[in-house]
């Protein structure tokens, strides 16, 4: 494999972050919505929100999130594990795939009360990429807090 973003051999615009993958690379674009101010390479927090319901349902943080997998993985597969940092005693989470699983192969799963993953339940055949939203909701001491995991997933051929 060759680091095409590491040795500046690829075409993405200067807007656009270079995500070296076996075999290739992509281009990949971090933008914060409105009402979301950009607070580091990776994550997004909301600036405002309007009234009690706005504030539970939409997400206080959105962060983006990179994983490399080969055709190969064997299901079922963890790939990505999600819980508030730091937990409390007393707190739950709510997890959901809200985009990018039309095709169903993934899916959560609560390990505990604040911790849950997200796994791959299918052999994905052929290098394919993904990009799931996966919300977590956080009810602590009363209230919801919702928070937005954007996980790109590049499954690429595997190396023999």
């Amino acid at each position: 494999d060759i680091d095409e973003c590491a040795i500046g051999s690829h075409n993405c615009s200067a807007a656009e972050t270079c995500y070296n993958i076996q075999g290739s690379f992509r281009c990949l674009s971090f933008e914060c919505p409105s009402n979301y101010r950009k607070v580091s390479d990776m994550r997004c927090e909301r600036i405002s929100c309007f009234n009690y319901l706005e504030c539970q349902n939409t997400p206080v943080r959105i962060t983006y999130y990179q994983l490399n997998f080969q055709t190969n993985i064997v299901v079922p597969a963890h790939i990505f594990r999600i819980g508030p940092s730091p937990a409390y005693a007393g707190d739950s989470i709510a997890l959901t795939i809200t985009k990018g699983n039309e095709e169903g192969f993934f899916s959560t799963r609560r390990l505990n009360s604040y911790t849950g993953i997200v796994y791959l339940q299918r052999q994905v055949k052929e290098p394919k990429d993904f990009l799931l939203d996966v919300e977590m909701k956080l009810w602590r001491q009363g209230t919801y807090t919702t928070f937005l995991a954007k996980i790109y997933i590049f499954i690429t051929a595997h190396a023999y």
